[in-house]
């Protein structure tokens, strides 16, 4: 009976085995000012111009781990680099971790490509409303047919993703939802929210970072052209689509933007600068289970605008 005895006291123990492991899961708060989510939109016919500010114009958000930031480098605050070892391509930032709020994906038409990002739409009337009558840039399927009715675009990712249901479709809100697509058990929530103060905030995860005491943590927005296309997302990566006379990608995000973000960073692009208020330090835990058990807050503002 003993070894049987044993077995059961190490699964037993086993629940509440601790690793002690160097990782650590970040959870906290991205804030971008209300300038960032502001644009002055024209409208040629009559020559007017508004200024308008909609969340939706927030494009996505980087957000890495790293040894410390400079602004000696790059005419702005930036992760400290490695050597350069030739050719023109700048120094590695060798990030210990990262994440983002938000992330590029595909909206059915070819028009959408590399346009459109999680956590910003409610549902596919949100997305034609943008485009159509904020942006004045109707969405437009294969046929060079604008896209005007909701019913139509959802039968047609249905068809083209092989769906049958708006929750398996993540760029139209990922809230909980019945499999008759509505909201199942909680209301729709969209990554950011208009604080106090005007500007807008919103929830990040940065999952498995590897601890290091004085890390910090920076990130920028990768601010959407005048088109309303990003610098960050590639359009000829992600899942090819080569249905009846369709080739093209569905497009992707590049996949070294926390080793090398100065490659993809231009004017009107948001990033946090160097103080700790702005990129904050996670402090000089001696190790990474300490910083769990003390499990500080952590908030980051963007709020250097790149000229």
């Amino acid at each position: 009976m003993r070894p049987l005895l044993m077995i059961g006291v190490v699964l037993a123990s086993g629940c509440t085995f601790d690793e002690h492991l160097p990782e650590v899961d970040l959870n906290g708060t991205v804030v971008v000012p209300r300038e960032a989510a502001t644009r002055i939109l024209s409208d040629p016919p009559t020559g007017t111009s508004r200024e308008v500010t909609d969340a939706r114009f927030i494009g996505p958000i980087y957000l890495g781990a790293y040894a410390s930031i400079t602004e000696d480098d790059f005419p702005f605050p930036h992760p400290e680099i490695g050597p350069v070892i030739g050719g023109d391509q700048d120094g590695n930032t060798y990030p210990y971790g990262g994440g983002t709020v938000g992330r590029f994906d595909f909206a059915c038409f070819e028009d959408l490509a590399c346009r459109i990002t999680t956590g910003r739409f409610k549902d596919f009337d949100d997305v034609i409303d943008f485009f159509e009558n904020t942006l004045d840039d109707p969405i437009v399927d294969e046929y060079g047919n604008i896209v005007d009715s909701p019913d139509y675009f959802r039968s047609y990712c249905y068809e083209l993703l092989e769906y049958t249901a708006d929750y398996e479709l993540a760029f139209v809100s990922e809230a909980d939802r019945d499999h008759d697509g509505k909201v199942a058990n909680s209301e729709i929530t969209l990554d950011f929210e208009e604080n106090a103060d005007g500007d807008f905030e919103a929830a990040f995860d940065m999952w498995q970072v590897t601890y290091y005491p004085q890390t910090k943590i920076w990130g920028w927005m990768d601010a959407p052209s005048e088109k309303y296309t990003f610098s960050t997302c590639d359009p000829d990566r992600g899942q090819r689509n080569t249905r009846y006379s369709n080739d093209y990608y569905y497009g992707s995000n590049y996949t070294d933007l926390l080793n090398f973000p100065s490659k993809y960073i231009f004017e009107n692009d948001y990033v946090a600068g160097a103080d700790d208020d702005s990129s904050p330090n996670l402090g000089d835990f001696k190790s990474a289970d300490a910083f769990r058990a003390a499990n500080p807050e952590i908030r980051v503002h963007l709020n250097t605008k790149v000229d």
